[in-house]
């Protein structure tokens, strides 16, 4: 097969969007095809023509004029198609066009074939008519009607790989479009969490340094902690878990500081769980509404519990608090996080994850389960 029409690829120093362009198919797997199509269609005509052909250096002849013209037009037929866009026409419109134009060059083919016979072969011509077998010929493959025939077949495989082409294109470009979104919602959480935590943290650490100057140094350290974490890789779309879990805990650290004996923390994470590959800020946006919303409902002192359990088949991420379930206003903004972490699951784990929020026993558990075999197709 030759090319099908495609897109032309383009890097991103040349301004162009990689959403809008894919590369092509490899130059070389497309020659691959056309000459491995044109090889079993030569190895057909020789096979099929020599119980007709006692003669083997004319068989031979026969079979590469045959097969070299063949290959000839079919390149040609081709470039016609990429001219006339075929694959982007309605489906009848391709039908009529690969009609028409394989007929025609099917008729070309058989002639270009009897002229060549004829060239190598002067004397059977005159003992010949138009359209009659030559001596040494009587095969189907030899016969008219199989030349357009067999280019009629040709492009009905071009045209299917021309459209498997197109959805493969389709669908390269929707998986970097998924891909660049995830990572503008990334950086919205990013935005989103930080300035909250931020201008409480400054805060906290300003008022130790008059009532618990050695505090300071452990608030520092707990916040660089979350910082190394945030800022390390803004582009890394999944991380281990346990990575995501020791940002929360220091994150829970500057709280706990913060709160003091208002705040009590519990982290449990199986070490298995940890090294799974989870998509990254999967569990500090609800961390950030625990501490944010827990306070208006618990009673004192607020607890929040992350925990993290792996079984055969399911990874098991829970984030629960003390409370009420607390819808958050519109105006705050602080349900984009947990809808954040919604669309970003469905979209890399569809039909293979559950989210659930429910209110029991004086608690709200945010509860997450991915199914393993998901997050190995991922890592």
């Amino acid at each position: 097969m030759v090319a099908p029409e495609s897109a032309v690829s383009h890097s991103d120093e040349e301004g162009q969007n990689p959403q809008s362009v894919s590369p092509p198919l490899r130059p070389a797997v497309l020659v691959g095809l056309q000459l491995g199509w044109w090889g079993i269609y030569g190895v057909a005509y020789y096979l099929t023509l020599r119980p007709y052909q006692p003669f083997v250096d004319l068989l031979w002849k026969q079979t590469f004029i045959a097969t070299g013209s063949g290959l000839l037009l079919s390149a040609l037929l081709g470039g016609l198609y990429r001219a006339f866009r075929l694959s982007q026409r309605r489906p009848l419109g391709q039908a009529l066009i690969a009609l028409g134009t394989s007929i025609a060059l099917g008729l070309a083919w058989y002639q270009v074939k009897v002229w060549g016979v004829e060239w190598f072969n002067p004397f059977i011509a005159p003992v010949t008519s138009l359209g009659a077998f030559r001596p040494g010929e009587g095969s189907i493959l030899s016969s008219a009607p199989a030349f357009p025939i067999l280019l009629l077949v040709w492009s009905g495989a071009y045209l299917s790989i021309a459209q498997w082409y197109a959805r493969q294109t389709q669908e390269q470009r929707r998986l970097r479009a998924d891909a660049e979104a995830q990572r503008a919602r990334l950086r919205m959480l990013r935005y989103q969490l930080n300035p909250h935590f931020f201008f409480n943290a400054l805060n906290t650490i300003g008022a130790l340094a008059d009532e618990n100057p050695q505090r300071v140094k452990t608030a520092v350290h707990e916040l660089s902690g979350f910082l190394r974490y945030t800022l390390l890789d803004e582009e890394a779309l999944n991380v281990p878990l346990r990575d995501e879990v020791e940002a929360a805990e220091h994150y829970l650290a500057v709280e706990k500081i913060r709160f003091e004996d208002d705040l009590r923390v519990d982290v449990s994470l199986d070490g298995a769980a940890g090294r799974q590959v989870v998509p990254s800020f999967l569990v500090l946006p609800l961390v950030e509404n625990a501490i944010q919303h827990g306070p208006y409902t618990s009673p004192t002192p607020l607890h929040v519990r992350v925990t993290g359990t792996l079984t055969e088949d399911v990874l098991v991420v829970e984030v629960a608090n003390t409370g009420h379930w607390r819808a958050p206003p519109d105006a705050d903004g602080t349900g984009t996080g947990l809808d954040n972490v919604r669309r970003r699951l469905a979209t890399q784990h569809p039909d293979r994850h559950r989210l659930a929020v429910t209110e029991d026993d004086g608690w709200v558990r945010v509860r997450i389960e991915l199914d393993t075999d998901a997050l190995n197709s991922h890592a």
